[in-house]
């Protein structure tokens, strides 16, 4: 019996499953086509089925499971896992008492990893760390120590023997 999560389809009319790639492709100076990557499309595939219920209850479970995007498993035939519903509609009819036909399409997907997380020890963060404190912006303080003395010099003036030698003493120096 073929179940999509825990739901039973009583009958399955049709499957058509749809397997694709797409590829890139570059053109040569003589006109060649060369593809230098393939990457596979997602498997997608239709059912076409009826139920046999007078309850909503599968109803409301394939509802949810849409609409949430709940991860489920398809078993009829083949196997499939990770796979979602992405469409499904229903039809009541007078060939089928106490239940109705459906059409549901479903995708295959592929789920990222979880990342490991790193824990850190509280003592380990606060040794690191400087303690805040809310002291506000302060100015600083200039202090007597951090300027510079200015040292003055005495200049003194040229003595009074020196004077009297006048214009004998230039010559000899020349």
């Amino acid at each position: 019996m073929p179940y999509i999560g825990d739901v039973l389809i009583e009958v399955i009319e049709d499957i058509n499953f749809s397997e694709s790639s797409t590829t890139t492709d570059h053109a040569l100076e003589d006109g060649e086509q060369i593809t230098d990557h393939v990457e596979g499309k997602p498997i997608t595939f239709s059912l076409k089925g009826t139920i046999k219920d007078n309850t909503e209850s599968k109803v409301l479970k394939l509802r949810k499971y849409r609409e949430s995007g709940e991860v489920l498993s398809f078993d009829y035939m083949t196997q499939l896992k990770n796979v979602i519903i992405t469409d499904f509609s229903r039809n009541y009819n007078k060939d089928i008492k106490d239940g109705y036909s459906f059409t549901m399409s479903l995708k295959q997907i592929k789920t990222a990893k979880v990342a490991k997380v790193v824990t850190v020890k509280l003592p380990a963060v606060k040794r690191q760390t400087k303690a805040v404190s809310n002291a506000g912006r302060k100015q600083v303080k200039k202090t007597t120590t951090t300027k510079a003395k200015e040292v003055k010099k005495k200049y003194t003036s040229v003595s009074n023997s020196k004077k009297s030698l006048g214009s004998a003493d230039l010559e000899g120096r020349k």
